[in-house]
């Protein structure tokens, strides 16, 4: 064997080598493809499988409709019935405050309305078409639109405007006997536009479990707080603190991705809603914002009555209502420099705004107190049924 051969041998030796080595890498990356496919048809079999289960639970529940409306004219026992449409899905995550507070707020209405004398019942929004003959529907607005069921020529449909006014539209007003908005100006200007009766109504609170504290000049657990999930963005109030470095307490859902290791904004999770109470309570003072939406029609969140009833003093955006009515017991900002001077003007009258919102707890009482506000509400249906 000469060297020319030796050399083309080891050449060809060579070429196979690599071959071997690429189809080796080939079928690594082959085997990888599998498991990868194999991963997906596992997740896909499991959607699936969700997906069946969530059908199968909605053909149950819509069995049941029948059934419930039947029990509930039975439960009546002659009462007048009242159905509250509730925002909230039918998860296991409606109980859990910092989430879906709608739920909370819906259970308070219906134990208002039965020390009343009303038989009241929730429906979360997949039961919102459960066809019971109630006298009354409440739609607690949220994201969702409800259509009023008409052919319940007896019942009478009132919605509840709360929150997300971007949403609604004068089409969908027009449907109900009543309308009630969370802000005075808004309902005024709603009123020029649509026939049907537009009421302005705050939201209510509870004030069996949002009150002082007994000890009035007993040291705060905490200083700076504030409640609220990040709705998937950098909230103003609470960036505002990290980047002016001041120290705020924060609860609420998803906060730990912004603010892993701030040395400013605290972090203390998710909250039930019969805790916030608690925690107000035991707070110098709390940070409070809205949606822009909310703010442009002065439309009031349910965090402004509660914590002002837990007799605590509060920084918030601002509006010419709220400033007008809550001047003496809230500081207002419109902006980053106005925010920090707020921070630094509560320092200076912690104790006046302090008194201001001891000595307006009955004045808070009768504008947001659940059961004054329902019969107040109740009153409003009244009417508009003559």
């Amino acid at each position: 064997m000469g060297i020319n051969d030796f050399l083309n041998m080891n050449k060809a030796l060579e070429i196979i080598k690599s071959r071997v080595s690429l189809g080796n890498q080939r079928l690594e990356e082959l085997q990888n493809q599998l498991e990868d496919a194999e991963k997906q048809i596992q997740k896909q079999s499991r959607r699936i499988g969700d997906l069946e289960k969530t059908i199968q639970k909605e053909f149950q529940r819509r069995d049941q409709w029948e059934k419930r409306a039947a029990e509930i004219r039975y439960c009546a026992q002659g009462k007048q019935i009242w159905s509250i449409k509730c925002p909230a899905p039918d998860s296991r995550l409606r109980f859990h405050g910092g989430k879906y507070g709608d739920y909370a707020y819906c259970l308070t209405i219906r134990r208002q309305l039965e020390q009343m004398g009303y038989y009241a019942y929730v429906d979360c929004y997949e039961d919102w078409d459960c066809p019971v003959e109630a006298d009354v529907v409440l739609v607690i607005r949220g994201v969702h639109e409800y259509r009023p069921d008409r052919r319940n020529t007896r019942t009478r449909y009132v919605l509840w405007m709360v929150s997300h006014p971007e949403l609604i539209t004068e089409e969908e007003l027009e449907r109900y006997d009543l309308v009630l908005a969370d802000s005075e100006s808004y309902a005024e200007a709603l009123q020029q536009k649509v026939s049907v009766p537009v009421k302005p109504f705050y939201v209510l609170t509870d004030t069996e479990m949002f009150f002082p504290r007994e000890e009035k000049n007993s040291s705060p657990k905490y200083n700076r707080v504030f409640i609220g999930n990040t709705r998937g963005v950098l909230r103003n109030c609470v960036r505002w603190c990290n980047d002016n470095g001041i120290d705020v307490d924060v609860w609420g859902a998803e906060w730990e991705k912004f603010y892993p290791d701030s040395m400013y904004v605290h972090l203390h999770g998710q909250v039930e809603y019969d805790q916030i109470s608690e925690i107000y309570r035991n707070s110098r003072f709390v940070i409070n914002d809205h949606y822009p939406e909310m703010i442009d029609t002065e439309m009031m969140n349910n965090r402004f009555p509660e914590v002002l009833l837990s007799g605590i003093p509060m920084i918030c955006d601002w509006t010419e209502s709220f400033e007008r009515n809550y001047g003496d017991m809230v500081l207002f900002y419109r902006n980053e420099e106005e925010f920090v001077q707020c921070m630094k003007e509560m320092e200076e009258r912690y104790d006046e705004l302090l008194d201001n919102v001891r000595k307006n707890q009955d004045k808070l009482k009768d504008e947001f107190d659940f059961r004054r506000g329902i019969q107040r509400m109740k009153a409003l249906i009244d009417d508009v049924s003559k």
